[in-house]
């Protein structure tokens, strides 16, 4: 009987409903990183290099008037966020919520995980932010010419999509490290307050 109990132990503990193939080996961090670092990468070959199988142009040429450079720009700014906000509110956030357990706090990885309509709202917001911060440290490497060029299509400089999705994943990191930490030092806080009533304030976004 105690064999038996100890056998059926061993295959109950043998068995790992998430850790049934090679895959979920990997770190929850690296597969959110990387499908970031995709996503950013193919709203930028989708919008401005497949774009032009649609009919939108977004070449700017060297004497075009500001206004219609800023107009291009704005353009541009736009259509990444909201292509990266549909992604990363209806993808890459589900991908956390399913990666997510006590013991991996997938959450830390993403900018906000709630549901609902607000939720992409605040995606495209944040994406807005990033893109505009974006234009500016692409435009700044393509003025030193440090723009990754793995293929030698743009001479060093202008938008390409495996430099803007690094760019994107190292600009996301900082912000995601400032959301954590204020998020850990609110629950420090509201733990220290609740702490006589045994109610301390947990926030995950």
């Amino acid at each position: 009987m105690k064999k038996k109990k100890t056998t059926e132990q061993n295959e109950f503990e043998e068995f790992e409903p998430y850790g049934i193939d090679k895959f979920s080996k990997i770190p929850s961090w690296i597969t959110i990183t990387f499908v970031k670092f995709w996503a950013a990468a193919a709203a930028v070959f989708f919008i401005i290099i497949g774009g032009l199988d649609v009919g939108l142009d977004f070449t700017e040429t060297a004497d075009a008037d500001i206004q219609t450079q800023l107009s291009v720009s704005l353009a541009i700014v736009v259509l990444i966020a909201l292509f990266l906000a549909l992604f990363m509110n209806y993808v890459v956030k589900i991908l956390s919520r399913v990666l997510y357990s006590r013991r991996n706090n997938t959450y830390r990885f993403t900018i906000y995980n709630k549901t609902g309509f607000s939720a992409f709202l605040v995606y495209f917001g944040y994406n807005i932010v990033l893109s505009i911060i974006l234009y500016f440290v692409v435009s700044y490497m393509g003025y030193l010419g440090l723009v990754f060029d793995p293929f030698g299509t743009t001479g060093g400089y202008g938008i390409e999509p495996f430099s803007y999705g690094l760019y994107y994943i190292v600009i996301d990191a900082v912000f995601l490290l400032i959301k954590n930490l204020c998020i850990a030092i609110y629950n420090r806080v509201s733990y220290s307050k609740q702490i006589k009533d045994n109610r301390p304030i947990v926030v995950e976004l």
